[in-house]
């Protein structure tokens, strides 16, 4: 049998989920409500009953290539790529659709993280499903839904939206989209990191957030653009981050979360302060970052580079930085996961959450949220969206690569 992918993991990880101890059933019944109690039983018995299927669709289907087709295409549809990719959507002037497409792809990982948190459904056991990944910080996540099929989905809807409605393309161009969108979602399922319901969990969450921003970010974008607008965005962040349902496991995709959502109000300030810099507007324009088709391909370039280097230079360079002053503001901020130690020392076993711990939200992931690491994580990927729209048209400005008036 070919062998599993066991790469790199992702910097933004925890440590701490490395420590990973399962939470034993009993602990479910003690802390988790009766709601979160059914719905986690209705979505494990399912996952279990499909485990099989998952086994022999392995067994049959397997091979070096559709494993690296599957593995490589899934890199195509992780946030770290969306991270990397959206910014040149806002370079090169799309201006509300790049806005839009931002939000939708970063606020479905926060919708799928929400919902896995609730939940806290196992993935497909591993064996008999055999896992391939280049990212085993990801098997440590709970697995309903799927966020690669959140995301993915969500943003080949609303492209698909932009494309036959407002740009008039090709239905042929939008068909390949979605068969491009359809080979990473298979891939969840063939990669056995995901089974059937908690893809078609993560089609419903991404198509439906899609079809909301489609209706309603119009509005929204306008909003951000006055006076008070960073102060509503911040509102909303505090209230989504505030309200994060804890797991009993240390599930890592709340870290994504914050992450993500960070990102959308550092655009949000960003956005409102390139509206009110006049001398970077193209054509009296105020939506969208100075482009047009008059630059040179040198020029475009330039532009590029500009802001990869100041974003990963940022990436880099401040999350030191951000840590401590976030421990000189917040010096109280951070526990300590509780297990037992076994004679090597090692975390080998879970302990029930106190009822003063479950009262106040204390516990399982909370040990991963309330950090300063997690706290400086905020204004890190906050600075990412504020390079893209103020320090870098500022750069293109000072450096003559803006479009001719």
């Amino acid at each position: 049998m070919p062998p599993r992918f066991q790469l790199d993991e992702d910097d933004d990880h925890p440590d701490g989920a490395t420590a990973f101890v399962k939470a034993p059933e009993s602990a479910y019944q003690a802390v988790y409500s009766s709601t979160r109690q059914y719905l986690r039983h209705l979505v494990a018995k399912e996952v279990e009953r499909e485990i099989p299927q998952l086994a022999a669709i392995q067994r049959q289907f397997r091979s070096p290539f559709l494993d690296k087709l599957f593995v490589y295409s899934g890199m195509l549809g992780n946030h770290s790529f969306f991270m990397l990719a959206l910014p040149f959507l806002h370079i090169f002037g799309l201006g509300r659709f790049a806005r839009g497409l931002s939000f939708v792809v970063l606020w479905s990982i926060y919708f799928s993280g929400i919902t896995k948190d609730y939940i806290s459904a196992p993935r497909p056991k591993s064996p008999p499903v055999t896992q391939i990944t280049r990212s085993p910080a990801h098997t440590l996540e709970y697995g309903f839904p799927s966020t690669h099929t959140t995301y993915v989905l969500a943003t080949i809807t609303y492209i698909s939206y932009f494309m036959l409605n407002v740009w008039e393309t090709s239905l042929v161009w939008a068909i390949c989209l979605w068969i491009g969108g359809l080979i990473i979602v298979i891939g969840r399922i063939y990669c056995g990191l995901h089974s059937f319901i908690d893809v078609a969990g993560g089609a419903i969450i991404g198509i439906l957030e899609a079809l909301l921003f489609i209706g309603f970010f119009d509005r929204f974008d306008d909003l951000l653009a006055t006076t008070a607008g960073p102060l509503y965005m911040s509102a909303i962040l505090y209230a989504a981050l505030t309200t994060l349902p804890r797991s009993l496991d240390l599930c890592p995709c709340c870290i994504d979360t914050v992450c993500a959502t960070s990102v959308t109000l550092g655009l949000s300030f960003g956005y409102w302060g390139y509206v009110r810099m006049p001398f970077l507007w193209h054509n009296g324009r105020s939506d969208y970052i100075a482009w047009d088709h008059t630059l040179t391909a040198w020029q475009n370039f330039v532009r590029c580079a500009i802001s990869l280097v100041l974003v990963i230079a940022w990436k880099f360079f401040s999350k030191p930085l951000m840590i401590s002053v976030v421990k000189l503001l917040f010096p109280r901020v951070g526990i300590v996961p509780k297990h037992t130690k076994d004679t090597n020392g090692h975390k080998n076993s879970f302990v029930i959450p106190s009822p003063g711990d479950i009262k106040s939200g204390r516990y399982g992931s909370y040990a991963l949220m309330a950090t300063h690491e997690n706290l400086a994580r905020i204004p890190i990927y906050c600075g990412i969206s504020l390079i893209v729209y103020v320090v870098s048209p500022v750069c293109y400005y000072l450096l003559g690569v803006m479009p001719n008036p």
